[in-house]
C-alpha cells in the first residue's frame, strides 16, 4: 500500500481535487478486493435523480448545459422508426463489379495459335522459272523485262498458295486464309506479294481501293511503288503512294476524286486518311504488312487497332453480302511469334511459311541469307582508340575498296567516321570516296542521288546508321561492316541483310573490342539461324608507322571541326 500512496502523491501534483477524490476511492476499492467475500445481493443502480450532485461541477459547466437545454426545447426529438426485418443486413461480402477483360488476351484465347507449331518450310535454294507459273502474258513479259527469270524460294511458295487461293475464291469467298512469311532480307519478299496481287486485280472494271501495302519508312514506300509500277505495265491499275510532303486535304481530294487500286503507305499516314473517311475499305481484298516486326513493335497511332476494327466491321456484314474476305499478308526477316502482337491482327485461317535450311521454330525467328559469310574480328580493348585506323587498314589490306557499307551507332558517329576515313585513306595515298547517309541528309532526292552514286561505284564506302538500314536495297553491296555493335539480334539480321541479296554472295564483318563486346556479340549470334558458321579473324592489320599517320589525320580533323 505504501507504493500506491506514493503514486497518488505524484498524481496529486498534476490533477484536480476531483481526481484526488477518485484516486482515494480506487484505493478503498482495492482494499475491498482483498477483504473476505460476503454474500451480499447486488445494489440497484441509482437513478439520475437520486445521484449526488456536484455543485462545483454544475457551476463550472453551466453555460454548456444551458445551451443543450435550449436546443432540446427548440428541436423535439423524433421517434426512431422500428427496425424491420428488411433493414437487417446480411454480414457477407459486398457484390463486386465485373473485372474488365483484357482485349488482347481474349483474342489470343479464342484464336488458337496451333498453326505456329505447324509451319510450311521451304528451302532457300529452291527456285523455279517464272515461265512455268500460271501467269498472264503481260506479267511474264514485265518480269522478263525487269530481269526476273527464276522465282526464289519465298516467291515460289507464296505464288503457289495465292494463285490457288484466287481460283478457289471464285466459288468459295472465304476459302483463303491469311499468310505469314519469315524469310531473310533480300530473299524477294516484295515480288512474292506484288505478283499475285497484280494478277488478281488486273481484270477489275471499276477502280476502287483493293490492296493496301504498309511499310515502316518513306524510302521503302518509294521502292515498293516502283516495283508495282514495273509489274503492272500494260494494265489499267492505278498505284498510289501516300506522302508526307503534301497536305492531308490535298491528298484526300486525290483519293476520293480518283480512287487508286493499290495504296502504298506508312501506317501513320494511312490512319489519318482512314479516320478521315477519305479511303473506302468496302472493296479491300489484300492487306500487306511488310517489315512486320518493326510495324507491330510500334504504335503508329494505334494503326493495327484502327484498321482491324474497320475491317472487322466490314467482315461482319458478309452474311448479307457475297464478298471476299480481306486477306492479310505478313512478311518479315525477323518475324515475331509473340501471341499478343500477332493477335492484334485477328488472323483468319493463318498459314506460316518459313524459308530456312533447318525445320525448327524458335521464339523469335531470325535468319541470315543463305549466301552470306560472316566473320568476327576481335581486338583487345586497349586498341579501341585506334578503331578508325584499324578499319581503314583492314579495307586496304583486304582489297575491299568499293561497295562497302559500314554501320555506326549514331548520326554524329557516322559523320565523324566518314570524314576521318577520308583523311586516313588520303594519308596512306589511297584514292577512296567515303560518304555518310543518316537522318540529317535523308531527303528523297539526296538519298536517291547518293545511293545511285554508291551503286555505280562513284562512292566507295558508305557509312550509315540503323535508322535507314532497311531502306537500302542495292544489289551491288558486297561487304557489310558492323563498326559499332548492333543493339539486338533483330538489328543484326537487318544490317547484314543489306548484302547477299537475291541469291548473290555477300560478307559481313563484326568489329569487336574487348571481352565485354565479345560476350555481347556471341549472345547476338546465338539467336540467329544461319547456313554457315561464323569465322574468327585474329590478324593484326597495323604496321609500324601507321599510328603516326593516324595522329596527323586526327589533327587535320580537329582543324576542320574548329573552322
Amino acid at each position: 500500500m505504501s507504493s500506491s500512496s506514493s503514486d497518488n502523491e505524484d498524481d496529486s501534483s498534476e490533477s484536480s481535487d476531483d481526481e484526488s477524490s477518485l484516486s482515494s476511492e480506487s484505493e478503498s476499492e482495492h482494499d475491498e478486493e482483498h477483504a473476505p467475500v460476503e454474500s451480499v445481493p447486488p445494489k440497484e443502480p441509482e437513478s439520475p435523480d437520486n445521484m449526488a450532485v456536484d455543485e462545483d461541477y454544475l457551476t463550472k459547466h453551466q453555460n454548456v448545459f444551458s445551451k443543450f437545454k435550449r436546443s432540446a426545447i427548440e428541436q423535439p426529438a423524433e421517434e426512431a422508426p422500428e427496425a424491420s426485418d428488411e433493414d437487417v443486413q446480411d454480414i457477407g461480402p459486398l457484390p463486386q463489379p465485373t473485372l474488365p477483360r483484357d482485349y488482347r488476351l481474349k483474342i489470343t484465347q479464342s484464336n488458337h495459335l496451333d498453326w505456329l507449331s505447324k509451319p510450311i518450310y521451304s528451302k532457300p535454294e529452291h527456285t523455279w522459272p517464272f515461265e512455268t507459273f500460271d501467269l498472264s502474258d503481260t506479267m511474264k513479259s514485265n518480269l522478263a523485262t525487269g530481269g526476273f527469270i527464276d522465282a526464289f524460294s519465298v516467291q515460289v511458295t507464296v505464288l503457289e498458295m495465292m494463285l490457288k487461293d484466287t481460283k478457289e475464291n471464285k466459288l468459295k469467298p472465304d476459302s483463303n486464309g491469311d499468310i505469314l512469311v519469315n524469310a531473310s532480307t533480300g530473299s524477294g519478299k516484295t515480288l512474292a506479294y506484288s505478283i499475285p496481287i497484280i494478277e488478281s486485280l488486273c481484270t477489275r472494271v471499276v477502280p476502287r481501293v483493293r490492296a493496301i501495302i504498309l511499310v515502316p519508312t518513306k524510302p521503302l514506300v518509294s521502292q515498293v511503288k516502283q516495283t508495282l509500277l514495273q509489274l503492272s505495265k500494260g494494265t489499267s491499275l492505278y498505284v498510289m503512294n501516300l506522302r508526307n510532303d503534301i497536305s492531308i486535304r490535298e491528298e484526300a481530294e486525290k483519293l476520293t476524286g480518283n480512287p487508286p487500286d493499290i495504296i502504298v503507305s506508312t501506317p501513320g499516314r494511312l490512319v489519318e486518311h482512314v479516320t478521315g473517311n477519305s479511303i473506302d475499305l468496302n472493296s479491300l481484298r489484300y492487306l500487306v504488312i511488310d517489315e512486320a516486326d518493326r510495324l507491330l513493335g510500334q504504335s503508329f497511332q494505334n494503326w493495327s487497332r484502327v484498321l482491324v476494327e474497320r475491317l472487322e466491321a466490314k467482315q461482319s456484314s458478309m452474311v448479307e453480302s457475297w464478298k471476299l474476305r480481306v486477306q492479310k499478308l505478313v512478311f518479315s526477316a525477323t518475324l515475331t511469334t509473340d501471341a499478343g502482337k500477332l493477335a492484334m491482327l485477328h488472323f483468319y485461317k493463318p498459314r506460316l511459311v518459313i524459308v530456312n535450311d533447318e525445320e525448327k521454330l524458335v521464339n523469335e525467328m531470325f535468319s541470315t541469307p543463305r549466301t552470306l559469310s560472316e566473320f568476327t574480328l576481335q581486338f583487345s580493348s586497349n586498341k579501341s582508340s585506334l578503331k578508325p585506323l584499324i578499319l581503314a587498314k583492314f579495307l586496304m589490306k583486304s582489297n575491299k575498296l568499293s561497295n562497302v557499307l559500314v554501320f555506326t551507332k549514331s548520326n554524329e558517329a557516322s559523320i565523324r567516321l566518314s570524314k576521318l576515313l577520308s583523311l586516313v585513306f588520303d594519308g596512306f595515298g589511297v584514292s577512296m570516296v567515303v560518304e555518310y547517309l543518316n537522318s540529317t541528309n535523308n531527303s528523297t532526292m539526296a538519298r536517291k542521288k547518293l545511293l545511285m552514286a554508291f551503286d555505280s561505284g562513284q562512292v566507295n564506302v558508305l557509312v550509315v546508321t540503323d535508322l535507314i538500314a532497311r531502306g537500302i536495297d542495292v544489289l551491288s553491296i558486297t561487304d557489310v561492316v558492323n563498326y559499332d555493335m548492333p543493339n539486338s539480334s533483330r538489328e543484326y539480321v537487318h544490317r547484314v541483310g543489306r548484302t547477299a541479296r537475291a541469291n548473290n554472295d555477300g560478307r559481313a564483318y563484326n568489329f569487336v573490342f574487348g571481352k565485354g563486346e565479345m560476350r555481347w556479340m556471341s549472345r547476338l549470334l546465338r539467336d540467329v539461324s544461319r547456313s554457315r558458321e561464323v569465322e574468327m579473324v585474329e590478324e593484326m592489320f597495323l604496321d609500324e608507322g601507321d599510328e603516326e599517320v593516324y595522329r596527323k589525320c586526327l589533327g587535320e580533323l580537329q582543324n576542320i571541326v574548329e573552322r
